[in-house]
This record gives structure tokens, C-alpha cells and sequence, in this order.
């Protein structure tokens, strides 16, 4: 059976182990390549926290890394519409259990065509509308670099838009026989500097 020939390839190789990321400034990070064709990831660089588990094999010099299961998207919805304060308009994003999330960029485009940014709050984020007419809002989250859905704005019905956002497997690295060379004790990303990369830890006994 094909699972059980991907195991045993992966108990005889010489890479099986746990190694550190070295040569990146302000990050640390982890990767351990099981006898089982099994994977663990870890990587903490900044306001960035990700990790990712699956498959690993060794084919043509490199280690490809697939994520398995594969992580599920984050969902977002729009909640409710409401008239809200005149010549007001609102926003907010909260989670699954209601609570508001805040720190999350939001993107306001005018009928005119400009775009005004902001950052979500623990509360209502609020804007004078000065005769201005949003007609579409959406989300980023820099961090992951994911966008949300343009949710379409009728400002003439409501001026207060809630809208919630479901992480699910957000911070999970959709991994797709993402490649690593094998240089020596040296795992490398393609295109990486020289001596940057995961690096096989010391065993101790």
C-alpha cells in the first residue's frame, strides 16, 4: 500500500529529526520531520505566530511539506444592518462568540471612488460621513495577509454594519509540497540567503 511505502521511505532516511530556524533576525521557529511521514511546523517572527502539520517527503534533493488536513479558510458573514446615529457610519467585527476584535485593518470605499482605512476596535468604529457616501467595506488582516469578502453598503438604509469573522484555522501554513533543500544539516526554502533555513539540532543523549 502506498501509505505504508511513504513510511517505511521516511524510517530509513537520514533526515528524520527535529530541527531550529537559524539565520532569520527576530524569529524563532521549529520543524521536526517524523519516521512516520508525519510533520510538525512552528514559526514566531514579530506579531506573527503560524504552525502547520501533514506529510513530508524527500524527492529530487529537497523535502516537500504538504499540510494535511488542510487548513479551513476563516469565514466571515455579515451580521446586521442598522439605522444607526445621521451622518454617522459604523462598524464592527466581532468573533464567533460575539465579543468585538479589534486591531483588524478596515477598508471603506466611497461613492466617489476614494477609500478611507481604519483599525477595528474593541468597540464600534465610527466616522462622520461629511456628505460622503460608503458603498462597500472590507477587511485585512496584514499579519496572514487575508482579505475578506467586499461586503456591498447601503447607506441610505442603515449606517451601523456588524460583521463577524470566524478564525477557524487561521495561523495554519497551507503548505502544498512546499520545497526545502537539503544542504548538509541545512534545510533551505528556495531562494533563501545562504545559511537560512532549519537546521538540525544536536541529539544529547
Amino acid at each position: 500500500m502506498p501509505v505504508l511505502v511513504l513510511a517505511a521511505a521516511a524510517v530509513s532516511s537520514p533526515l528524520v529529526g527535529q530541527y531550529a530556524l537559524t539565520g532569520v533576525r527576530e524569529a524563532a521557529g521549529g520543524l521536526e520531520l517524523g519516521a512516520d511521514g508525519r510533520f510538525r511546523y512552528a514559526l514566531s517572527y514579530g506579531a506573527l505566530d503560524e504552525q502547520a502539520e501533514g506529510r513530508w517527503r524527500l524527492e529530487g534533493g529537497r523535502v516537500l511539506l504538504t499540510t494535511d488536513p488542510a487548513p479551513k479558510p476563516p469565514a466571515w458573514t455579515a451580521v446586521a444592518a442598522e439605522a444607526g446615529e445621521p451622518g454617522v457610519f459604523a462598524v464592527l467585527l466581532e468573533g464567533p462568540d460575539g465579543r468585538p476584535i479589534p486591531n483588524i485593518e478596515v477598508e471603506v470605499r466611497l461613492k466617489d471612488g476614494s477609500l478611507e482605512k481604519g483599525t477595528t476596535r474593541a468597540d464600534w468604529l465610527e466616522a462622520e460621513l461629511d456628505g460622503r457616501t460608503p458603498v462597500a467595506v472590507r477587511f485585512h488582516i496584514s499579519v496572514f495577509d487575508v482579505d475578506s469578502p467586499v461586503f456591498p453598503i447601503d447607506a441610505a438604509k442603515a449606517g451601523r454594519y456588524r460583521f463577524r469573522l470566524d478564525p477557524r484555522d487561521l495561523g495554519v501554513r497551507d503548505f502544498r509540497d512546499w520545497p526545502l533543500e537539503v544542504k548538509g544539516e541545512l534545510l533551505s526554502p528556495p531562494g533563501a540567503p545562504a545559511g537560512q533555513g532549519f537546521r538540525r539540532m544536536e541529539v544529547r543523549d
